[in-house]
């Protein structure tokens, strides 16, 4: 076997093979032993017929390729001990010629990473108090929940719900027809299309009305620049949201015990919220800031890889899972591989981010103790106990539990990265 090898940009590595004679002719023995199994030739049964009468009847390119399978795995990981090179994913492989077998592999290798100088970054955590206001804002959304319906005989107002039969029509083709169908008279909605609420305010019960709402050429949304649509309404019923009060007994409907209890509740769940947003949003411009002056080189096979992951964390999303993402995208007149190439940047972005962490992390002796991945683990299992038994048979298995292990040390680096931005450190 001949290899020779030459570095490429992004971490790569070409590798070239050349078989030779007698290495080629074991693979070709092997390659006639698995054809053998699988011919039935006149006269005999299936995998019994010699080898030489095979040999004649399916032609000694089937071998060859059969022998080619088994060959070039084996021979490429002998390939990688022989020029001293560590893959770090699959490669990519190009036959380049038979007789003799020869092939070109494409290998990812470690990527390479020199942090900038992150400790002369100075940042602070912006943190956002949630006010009275918003927490009055929820309050108002929970008795819109619990309000009701009450029939009203008066001109429509906005956040009434009307019945109204309706058509519609875009440039004169029919695209809406429904009777009896319910419509909140939101301020600004956009549905059916923008300005049909307000068209609804001041009719009444039993009122008929048609009108046509144009959308200049340079419209904000694309699909109703230029268009004009028609539509024929009857209101059928008018109804107003009857709002219960805010009293202790509201506030135990909400799942508190008296209102002030209920404000405080909600107070301590929004200001969690903001400050998880205010933290990401730190960590994210942090990040952004230390590759800025980072030098990052990697193969382009970690930029697929995460697109896949990202892909997969899409899927989740959908009841039907990568199908319903699939017909997702379809509706949205997108292929999956269309998706695949916009997804880049943003994957690209997290491979950066990992890799620089990563570093800073070994280059900062940060490391994760046994009992520290027990512990993460046993945190995971009290947030759903009924997944005890599955969380901790995942997590002793070698791979997922190295993961777990990588992202406490992200973590981990992170915390240590942001006491030191913000003079903690």
């Amino acid at each position: 076997m001949k290899t020779s090898s030459e570095k490429m940009d992004n971490c790569q590595v070409a590798l070239t093979v050349e078989m030779e004679g007698p290495e080629t002719d074991k693979y070709m023995a092997l390659g006639l032993e698995h054809v053998a199994r699988e011919v039935t030739l006149p006269g005999f049964r299936k995998g019994k017929a010699p080898k030489t009468l095979v040999e004649q009847q399916v032609g000694r390119h089937v071998i060859l390729q059969e022998a080619i399978e088994h060959m070039i795995p084996e021979v490429y990981q002998e390939a990688l001990k022989l020029e001293s090179i560590t893959a770090i994913a699959e490669p990519h492989i190009e036959l380049l010629g038979v007789e003799p077998v020869k092939f070109k592999v494409v290998v990812p290798t470690k990527p390479e990473v020199t942090p900038g100088n992150y400790r002369e970054i100075k940042m602070q955590l912006e943190k956002k108090e949630v006010t009275d206001e918003e927490v009055n804002q929820v309050i108002e959304q929970l008795r819109m929940q619990f309000g009701s319906l009450v029939p009203v005989e008066r001109e429509i107002k906005f956040n009434d719900v009307i019945t109204l039969d309706i058509t519609g029509k875009c440039n004169e083709e029919q695209v809406l027809d429904r009777k009896d169908a319910s419509f909140e008279v939101r301020e600004g909605s956009k549905y059916p299309v923008p300005g049909f609420a307000e068209k609804m305010v001041g009719l009444k019960k039993g009122d008929n009305t048609a009108f046509t709402i144009s959308f200049n050429d340079d419209f904000e949304i694309k699909d109703l620049a230029g268009k004009d649509w028609s539509f024929s309404v009857t209101v059928k019923d008018v109804k107003e949201v009857s709002l219960p009060e805010v009293n202790d007994e509201f506030a135990k409907n909400s799942g508190a015990e008296t209102v002030a209890d209920l404000k405080a509740k909600i107070k301590e769940s929004m200001q969690s919220r903001a400050d998880e947003a205010a933290r990401k949003e730190f960590e994210n411009n942090l990040i952004r800031a230390i590759i800025e002056g980072s030098q990052i080189v990697f193969p382009p096979v970690l930029v697929d890889k995460e697109v896949e992951h990202i892909i997969e964390e899409e899927a989740r999303n959908f009841p039907e899972g990568m199908k319903g993402l699939e017909n997702y995208l379809s509706a949205s007149k997108k292929t999956l591989e269309q998706h695949r190439e916009d997804l880049k940047p943003a994957a690209a972005d997290r491979v950066k981010a990992y890799l620089v962490t990563s570093k800073i992390g070994e280059l900062e002796n940060i490391t994760v103790s046994d009992d520290q991945i027990n512990e993460q683990i046993e945190t995971m299992i009290k947030a759903d106990e009924s997944r005890a038994d599955k969380v901790r048979q995942l997590f002793g298995l070698p791979q997922p539990r190295e993961s777990l292990r990588e992202m406490i040390v992200i973590n981990k680096t992170m915390d240590l990265l942001t006491k030191m931005v913000t003079g903690q450190q």
